[in-house]
C-alpha cells in the first residue's frame, strides 16, 4: 500500500516533470508574436481581403511574405529597390538572406541575349559567349551586398565582368526600353569601386625605331599563306572580326557617293587602295583603311578565310617565332608608325578612334594626303610600295 506522503510526493514529481517539460518545448520555439489594431467594423473587410489573396489565416499571409512569394515584385521594382538601396546604405534587403525573391536577372533568356549580341550588336561569337558567360558566373555575386568581394579579382578578370554587365544594361533597355538598369550597374561599380586599378591608360611606354625595324623584318619574310596574313594586318591595321569583315564582303563598283553597305575602293598611282568599309560594332568603329594594292588582292584571292583556323594558326606562329609578338600587336604597330609621319588625329580616323562627323570630313577631303603619309611612314623603315 502506498501511503499518502508517497502519493504526494509522486503528484509532486510528476507536475514538476510536466512543468519541465512545458519549459523546454516553449524555449524551443523562439517565434515572436506580431499584433496590429483593427476597428471592430474593419474585421470584416479584412478577413475578406485574406480571402481574396487566397488566405484563411494572418499566418498564412506573413509565411509567404516572408517567402518573397507575396506580394508579387515585378522586375521595374526589383531594380528600382537595389538602385534605392545603392544610393543609401548597400544592398540592404532580402538580398542578405539569399532570397532573390526572382529576380530580374534570373529571368533573362541567355538565348536572346546571345542573339542581341550577335545580331544586333554584331559582337564577334567569341565575344559573345565571353558575356554570357561572365553575366551567368557573377550576377547573384554582383546584384547583391557580396559585390564588393570581386575586388580581390585580377583586373583583367573584373574589367571582363564589369563589360559583361554593362552590355546587360544596354541589352534590358533594348529589350524593355527601360534604362534603369543601366543606371544600377553604373551605381554598383561606383559604389564598390570595381575600377580600382583596371585603368592602365595614363601608363607611359617607349618604342625604339631599332625595335621595331627588327620586328618588321623578321615579319616580313614569313612566307605561304600565314605570312601573307601578317603582313595584311599590319598594314591595314584592322581587327581580327574586322579582317573576317572585309574578307567577305561584296566590293561595289559604283565610285559615285553609293551609300550601300558593301566595300568601296580607290585605287591611287602610289600603289595604294584606300578601303571604305563603314563597319560598326557597339563602340568600336572601321571607317577605312589604306593598303598596298597588290597585298589587298593577294588577300582577297584567298578562298577562304575565318578566326579559326587563319587567325589562331597566325597568332600561334607569332609567338612561337617570339614570345613578345602576338595578332593583336601588328594593330598596336601599325599604329605607332602611322603616328610618325600622320598627325594623331588624323591615325585615330584611320585606327576607329575618332568621331563618326570627323572621319566623313576626311574620307571625303583628305584621302589623297593620308594616303602620301600612309606611305611616308613605311618609308622610314625602308618599305616603299611604288616601286
Amino acid at each position: 500500500m502506498i501511503s499518502d506522503v508517497q502519493k504526494i510526493d509522486i503528484i509532486r514529481s510528476t507536475t514538476e516533470s510536466s512543468q519541465e517539460s512545458t519549459v523546454q518545448r516553449l524555449g524551443k520555439d523562439n517565434r515572436k508574436s506580431l499584433t496590429a489594431r483593427v476597428k471592430p467594423e474593419d474585421l470584416i473587410v479584412f478577413n475578406q481581403r485574406l480571402k481574396l489573396f487566397g488566405f484563411n489565416s494572418i499566418n498564412e499571409l506573413v509565411r509567404e511574405f516572408i517567402a518573397c512569394r507575396f506580394p508579387q515584385v515585378t522586375e521595374d521594382k526589383q531594380i528600382g529597390n537595389l538602385i534605392q538601396n545603392t544610393q543609401s546604405n548597400g544592398q540592404k534587403t532580402a538580398l542578405e538572406d539569399g532570397n532573390n525573391c526572382g529576380s530580374f536577372y534570373h529571368n533573362v533568356d541567355l538565348e536572346d541575349m546571345f542573339n542581341y549580341y550577335q545580331n544586333i550588336r554584331n559582337l564577334h561569337t567569341k565575344s559573345c559567349r565571353d558575356l554570357i558567360g561572365y553575366f551567368r558566373r557573377f550576377r547573384d555575386q554582383f546584384f547583391s551586398k557580396n559585390a564588393e568581394e570581386l575586388r580581390v579579382l585580377s583586373p583583367r578578370i573584373r574589367s571582363k565582368i564589369m563589360d559583361s554587365f554593362r552590355k546587360f544594361g544596354q541589352y534590358y533597355l533594348y529589350k524593355y526600353n527601360d534604362d534603369s538598369c543601366i543606371d544600377l550597374v553604373s551605381k554598383i561599380i561606383r559604389r564598390y569601386n570595381l575600377n580600382a586599378g583596371n585603368n592602365d591608360h595614363s601608363r607611359l611606354y617607349i618604342v625604339d625605331d631599332n625595335y621595331l625595324e627588327e620586328k618588321l623584318r623578321m615579319l616580313l619574310q614569313l612566307q605561304g599563306e600565314i605570312g601573307l596574313i601578317v603582313r595584311f594586318a599590319m598594314f591595314s591595321g584592322l581587327r581580327e572580326d574586322e579582317l573576317t569583315y572585309i574578307h567577305r564582303k561584296e566590293v561595289c563598283s559604283n565610285l559615285g557617293g553609293c551609300s550601300c553597305e558593301r566595300l568601296h575602293m580607290i585605287k591611287k598611282p602610289n600603289g595604294l587602295t584606300i578601303i571604305l568599309i563603314q563597319w560598326h560594332r557597339g563602340h568600336k568603329k572601321c571607317y577605312f583603311s589604306i593598303v598596298p594594292t597588290a597585298l589587298w588582292e593577294a588577300f582577297r584571292s584567298l578562298p577562304f578565310f575565318d578566326y579559326n583556323p587563319h587567325i589562331k594558326s597566325a597568332h600561334s606562329y607569332l609567338k612561337a617565332k617570339d614570345k613578345d609578338l602576338h595578332f593583336m600587336w601588328l594593330r598596336k604597330a601599325h599604329y605607332n608608325i602611322m603616328c610618325r609621319a600622320m598627325k594623331p588625329f588624323e591615325a585615330n580616323v584611320l585606327a576607329g578612334r575618332a568621331k563618326t562627323v570627323d572621319a566623313k570630313h576626311y574620307a571625303m577631303y583628305e584621302l589623297d594626303a593620308m594616303s602620301k603619309s600612309y606611305a611616308d611612314a613605311w618609308k622610314k623603315f625602308g618599305i616603299d610600295f611604288s616601286s
